[in-house]
């Protein structure tokens, strides 16, 4: 139960920040992000059987991720 809790609110987490990071007028991309989060949050609660600590670390590797993703494609587009 505790599985399903986490995988619901990291789902919240990354929706709310793909919104609030598309605030400026880029392109929104809430269902990618939480996608993203529900197939780490599968991976490492439901595949791997692993536990709180090991969801939290994913799913700030996760975000890390998607930050330097954005950080990379702003300094490729502007040259």
């Amino acid at each position: 139960m505790v599985a399903v809790g986490l995988l619901v609110a990291g789902l919240i987490v990354f929706f709310n920040a793909a919104e609030w990071e598309a605030r400026d007028g880029s392109s929104n991309h809430r269902i990618l992000w939480s996608s993203l989060s529900a197939l780490v949050s599968v991976l490492v609660l439901f595949v791997a059987g692993w536990g709180v600590m090991a969801w939290l670390i994913a799913q700030a590797g996760l975000f890390v991720g998607i930050a330097a993703e954005r950080v990379w494609l702003e300094a490729r587009e502007r040259g």
